[in-house]
């Protein structure tokens, strides 16, 4: 069937490394994920004509929902609340708050958009970092600011909570080293929900451990599935997820069905697709 394959929904996962061999004739790839370009890199198709298309914006609700259910969760001290109501043990004190915040999302597409605009109704500051910022970009409403990627550091230093929804190219892989990790401001909360490989994991542990940083929510890693040995699964402040938090079935079939059909419509009639990856930019 491969053989004979215009158009396929999805990689075949017993066939990525040799895809263009058993797919010779293969025109379009419409991808589940919206992260497909490393998929079409592995697959060898970035140097070919066939066409990729990835799921952006699908996933992007559910991820959000993740990113805020840490933030607040960490900002209420939901595990502390837990352990007492366990105990029968009547505590009152201080908490936080999201209020008056900094939110810092590194990479602004359809997810980086989506966690900002759930951000701000609970009267956060929300800054973006991009790689480029155009002068279109002043029209979107889901930032108080925009910065480019060499201003990391920068904004970063006024972080109180950092999430990351880059997706894995040569350029973002590494960007979160021990160096940049150290100019998150001391005590934030970090979350990512783009690709594991953006970050040293070895790097992020330590800043964890050190109390540089808070807490963590992390539904992506470095090797997946997270290995035994990863000292991730004893901190009692990371949460982690299995990469399935944007996995809702009710949601996700049908807009991937929607999408899919949209763009086999295209297709059909000549039109330029939705969500066509850069091959250059792998996104």
């Amino acid at each position: 069937m491969l053989a004979e394959a215009e158009v396929l929904y999805d990689f075949p996962r017993g066939h990525v490394g040799d895809l263009m061999q058993v797919a010779p004739k293969l025109r379009w790839v419409q991808g589940s994920m919206a992260g497909a370009g490393e998929v079409a890199r592995t697959a060898g198709l970035v140097d070919t004509d066939v066409v990729v298309t990835t799921a952006s914006g699908i996933y992007s609700g559910p991820l959000a929902e993740f990113v805020l259910m840490g933030m607040l969760q960490h900002v209420k001290d939901l595990d502390l609340l837990r352990k007492d109501k366990a105990a029968k043990t009547w505590r009152q004190g201080t908490t936080g708050t999201l209020e008056r915040k900094t939110l810092c999302v590194v990479g602004t597409g359809s997810i980086g958009r989506a966690i900002a605009d759930r951000a701000r109704p609970f009267g956060m500051r929300v800054v973006g970092v991009k790689r480029v910022v155009r002068e279109e970009d002043a029209a979107w409403n889901s930032f108080d600011g925009l910065y480019e990627t060499e201003n990391l550091h920068e904004v970063l230093a006024e972080a109180d909570f950092v999430a990351l929804t880059l997706p894995g190219t040569p350029q973002t892989e590494g960007l979160f080293d021990a160096k940049t990790i150290a100019a998150i401001k001391p005590g934030a909360y970090f979350a990512n929900v783009g690709r594991g490989k953006v970050v040293e994991e070895a790097a992020l542990v330590e800043a964890l451990g050190s109390g540089h940083l808070s807490g963590a929510a992390l539904d992506v890693f470095e090797v997946e599935p997270l290995p035994e040995e990863s000292p991730l699964w004893e901190m009692e402040n990371v949460i982690v997820s299995a990469h399935t938090t944007d996995v809702v079935p009710e949601l996700i079939n049908a807009a991937q069905t929607d999408l899919f059909c949209e763009n086999l419509g295209r297709y059909l009639a000549g039109k330029e697709l939705v969500n066509v990856l850069d091959k250059r930019l792998l996104y």
